[in-house]
């Protein structure tokens, strides 16, 4: 059912990117208060960095269940509704949280509710906008997931300073009940005659294999970190590649898979989704480890480090931007293995200016870390797009954003390991060990530039 008012398109439009605004600004404002919570509750950094871990991993193993369920069941009101009050419940619930534990825990149910709002978000503007601006519906998405990036760590430094890390998570309280009570009023019920009538068996055990394969891979690295490279925790390392292995198995056999396998078997494809998930990951590995090292090491306030750390968004926004026009000019290949070189200099000038204490090489290092990511997220999801199958282009999108999704778990898990690993200690991160996360940050850069050159397009995009 079309909405017709222009106030209410409007409307429609707004509530959509706010739920994507709120999960990205969710993502990124945690990261500048993670050496205030360690201080809090007296937990390690490897521990810690579970606050956001957890957060990323709940939304990643989810995001493409919802996603189904929605298309299967025709609720996508209910289910994005739903996600809101979710959201909002477990806010307050991680801004009262009395010790680490419980706030992880909180943190899980926050990210299976953005799961809900992210996955539904964008299907309500192709189902309630006409086709002439949905696309400037869908700018308008991406440009509040950009923003929240950017202004997540200068939020979250002000916040925790001047008032309390509580705050950061308390600010969506607002925001959530607003867009429940826009929700419940604006989206239209469905119509019983549009709901599925036969819907094909649904890949529940898919689902599964998914979350199974991102938890024991997440897991197996945070407990070596913290518990030592024990038997189990090696066990669950080598059970990620098994039950991965069987999702792919899985997703091939299944009439109505949660992700079309099948669109791995596109070269173009399969090569630029492990291209952008390298990127991601980096990128979110800075993000994660570098207000460590500005706040313990270098005793900066914690709203100046949020200041710093507003860098590389800021870079990645102000890129975006004029990449679509490069697009047109360079095609989609060039600009994605520039991103690729960029991050890897980034990478490099961040390890010197670590182990110099350099704060020019800092800057110019989270600078250039920001101007791969941006300048690839726009290429890359064009290539991905463009490449698959017609039939296959709503899968494709589901690919994108997961592969975003594991990329911010895995970025964080490998940082801190590295870091940790480089500092003798999980829980204390020292330059050396920062050093260590960006010499392995450089190897993933690499691995980016490699794997984008090898999908070798063949559609201009």
């Amino acid at each position: 059912m079309l909405i017709e008012r222009p106030l209410s398109q409007k409307l429609l439009m707004i509530l959509a990117a706010a739920a994507v605004f709120m999960d990205y600004l969710d993502t990124s404002i945690v990261s500048i208060a993670l050496p205030a919570i360690s201080e809090s509750f007296g937990s390690g950094s490897s521990l810690t960095s579970w606050v956001m871990t957890a957060y990323l991993l709940a939304l990643g193993s989810t995001l493409l269940l919802f996603g189904k369920l929605a298309d299967r069941t025709g609720l996508q009101r209910v289910i994005f509704t739903g996600g809101f009050v979710l959201f909002t419940v477990a806010s307050f619930l991680c801004g009262i949280a009395t010790d680490i534990v419980s706030l992880i825990g909180f943190r899980i149910f926050q990210g299976v509710a953005a799961a809900m709002m992210v996955a539904t978000a964008t299907m309500l503007i192709t189902l309630h906008l006409p086709k002439q601006i949905q696309p400037v519906s869908m700018g308008v998405i991406a440009t509040a997931g950009g923003a929240a990036l950017a202004l997540g760590p200068g939020i979250g430094g002000v916040l925790t300073q001047f008032i309390s890390w509580h705050w950061i998570f308390f600010i969506n309280i607002p925001v959530g009940i607003a867009g429940v009570l826009v929700a419940l009023f604006l989206i239209p019920k469905p119509d019983p005659a549009d709901l599925p009538a036969r819907p094909k068996p649904f890949d529940s055990l898919g689902a599964v294999y998914l979350a199974i394969t991102l938890v024991t891979l997440l897991a197996g690295l945070e407990l070596g970190v913290s518990e030592g490279w024990t038997a189990p925790v090696v066990l669950l390392i080598v059970l990620s590649p098994v039950f991965g292995w069987l999702f792919l198995r899985r997703e091939l056999r299944h009439p109505d898979p949660i992700l079309s396998a099948r669109l791995l078997y596109n070269r173009t494809v399969m090569w630029a989704a492990v291209s952008t998930l390298c990127i991601t990951l980096v990128y979110l590995g800075v993000i994660y480890v570098m207000p460590f090292l500005l706040t313990e090491e270098y005793l900066l306030p914690t709203a100046v480090a949020g200041g710093i750390m507003l860098l590389p968004p800021v870079a990645m926004a102000l890129i975006g931007i004029p990449a679509g026009a490069f697009v047109r000019r360079c095609g989609c290949m060039v600009l994605c293995n520039s991103a690729s070189f960029l991050l890897a200099a980034g990478m490099v000038l961040l390890g010197t200016a670590v182990i110099l204490s350099n704060m020019l090489l800092i800057f110019a290092g989270l600078v250039l870390v920001g101007l791969g990511m941006g300048l690839n997220e726009g290429p890359s999801i064009q290539r991905i797009t463009i490449h698959s199958p017609l039939e296959l282009q709503g899968s494709s999108g589901g690919l994108i954003f997961t592969v975003m999704n594991v990329g911010c778990v895995l970025g964080v898990a490998l940082f801190s390991v590295a870091a940790a690993a480089g500092s003798g200690s999980a829980d204390v991160y020292t330059p050396a060990g920062v050093a260590i996360a960006c010499a392995a940050g450089f190897a993933v850069a690499v691995i980016a530039l490699i794997t984008s050159r090898l999908a070798r397009d063949t559609v201009k995009c």
